[in-house]
């Protein structure tokens, strides 16, 4: 979790025109959900915001401060502008440190350098969903493939981590495996069908000279 307490305020501009507007003025428009609100429409400050999605990614959990009261919040859904990736809208779930959560969080390989026998990983899985309290969430999994060789895979049994975590996906999905490199197999058929043409044509030239 984050240790920046961010601001969380009302906001009072709504529709399309409001939205753009309070994104002018510097902030993110959203909706707060909880115990006590079930749709308020909220605005965050976009630098802090952008902050904490680069430091935490999309589903980060931090401490807020909203209507005079601390608040622990987590990011449910952020919607970004698909060119320029400017943060459009945010939807915002208070939620309690001593209560457990769904949420999901990314899956990052680690070690690909060390892939024996020239393989390429091809990773299945982006992300995990998991269930805990707020404090053992982390920002990422990370899976070691280093070792790892052409034909064989990592599975959601395989993850390790730390804390007391519950996994929702089944321990049967498989998160990466490695692959022969791409071309490989197109070089061996082209070669195949040289070789072929080759044995064709020598074949055709034995059977002309015994004419």
């Amino acid at each position: 979790m984050s240790d920046t307490k961010l601001a969380v305020l009302d906001r009072e501009a709504k529709g399309t025109g409001g939205a753009k507007r309070t994104r002018n003025e510097g902030f993110v428009p959203g909706v707060l959900y909880g115990r006590d609100n079930q749709g308020q429409p909220v605005k965050i400050e976009a630098s802090a915001l952008r902050k904490i999605i680069s430091r935490m990614g999309s589903s980060a959990i931090f401490d807020a401060e909203y209507d005079g009261e601390p608040k622990l919040i987590m990011l449910k859904e952020v919607q970004n502008e698909p060119v320029s990736g400017e943060v459009l809208h945010v939807d915002l779930f208070e939620i309690s440190a001593d209560e457990a959560i769904i949420t999901t969080v990314p899956l990052v390989a680690v070690g690909v350098d060390g892939i024996t026998g020239g393989g390429m990983l091809q990773q299945m899985m982006s992300e995990l969903q998991i269930s805990c309290l707020p404090k053992f969430v982390p920002n990422s999994i990370e899976f070691d493939v280093s070792g790892i060789q052409i034909g064989q895979a990592l599975y959601v049994s395989d993850l390790k981590f730390e804390g007391d975590i519950e996994v929702l996906n089944s321990p049967e999905e498989m998160v990466a495996n490695v692959i022969e490199p791409k071309g490989i197999d197109e070089e061996t058929e082209e070669e195949e069908e040289e070789e072929e043409g080759a044995e064709t044509a020598e074949a055709a030239e034995e059977a002309t000279e015994e004419e």
